[in-house]
């Protein structure tokens, strides 16, 4: 995982525990000394529990995205939805939420770090020639 995610993880303590449901489907449950947040997550088929950084990872490159937009048509344009649908609202709605939930369990510092250094080594990864 990256340093800078294992950094955000180590700084505001986030501990997880993931409880097993059905068809790869976990609850994960997220605390740190600032919030706690629970997310039931389903996971492809061939893939084990989820484990924090990874989830940490996704719940950072999902909401940079969603920061970047100015509102929900811009986002379900980009990502091909249409934003009169209920299914898009609810998607649009729940990352709101997970927004909020992942700003608190990380503290606002920590958060604004950890988002920095994501588009940091995003760009670093897009200059590198291939």
């Amino acid at each position: 995982m990256a340093d800078f995610i294992d950094e955000a993880i180590n700084t505001a303590e986030i501990t997880l525990e993931v409880t097993p449901l059905e068809d790869n489907c976990y609850k994960c449950d997220f605390k740190s000394k600032h919030h706690e947040m629970t997310r039931n997550i389903t996971m492809a088929e061939g893939y084990d529990a989820p484990k924090l950084g990874n989830l940490i990872y996704y719940y950072a490159t999902e909401i940079q995205h969603y920061e970047d937009c100015d509102d929900i048509l811009e986002w379900a344009d980009d990502n091909g939805l249409k934003p009169g649908d209920a299914d898009t609202l609810k998607r649009y709605r729940q990352l709101d939420q997970d927004h909020r939930d992942i700003r608190l369990l990380l503290g606002e510092e920590n958060y604004q770090g950890m988002m920095g250094a994501l588009a940091i080594s995003q760009a670093i990864g897009n200059a590198i020639p291939r």
